[in-house]
């Protein structure tokens, strides 16, 4: 083999092993590695429901969640803005190999605002969509 054609060879190989580090690089977690994402990933999920406290400056969200799969770890964010409050609620990433019952039950978080949310419209972050004030109490809480 010639000096030329033997240092092509080289070239391609050396290409094809790179390209093959980066392909596995780049597989996402779970998708044939048979496991779970780390624990430390955080996903949002949306609440369909917003409740005005007595507190004018506390705004309660309710989310559903299964007793046999609950959501650990909730946290939740907050924008506010002159004619609206974003609110996105996250939690610890839950594994996609666990069978969870459909029941729900009512969670409820309290946001603390820095002005009163007044007329202002509550948005769900995860999902960019707005949810309706309830005029009512929020149940269980």
């Amino acid at each position: 083999m010639s000096r030329n054609r033997w240092v092509a060879l080289v070239a391609v190989v050396s290409v094809v092993a790179v390209l093959g580090v980066v392909v596995v690089t780049l597989i996402p977690w779970g998708a044939d590695r048979g496991s779970a994402p780390p624990t430390s990933q955080r996903e949002s999920f949306g609440f369909d429901a917003a409740y005005a406290d007595p507190d004018p400056l506390v705004l309660v969200v309710r989310y559903g969640d299964s007793s046999s799969c609950p959501s650990e770890a909730v946290r939740h964010g907050v924008v506010q803005e002159a004619r609206r409050v974003v609110v996105t609620l996250t939690r610890t990433a839950m594994t996609i190999d666990r069978a969870c019952t459909s029941d729900y039950g009512a969670r409820l978080v309290r946001v603390s605002l820095t002005a009163p949310l007044a007329d202002r419209e509550v948005i769900d972050g995860s999902r960019q969509v707005s949810v309706p004030l309830s005029t009512g109490t929020p149940p269980f809480g």
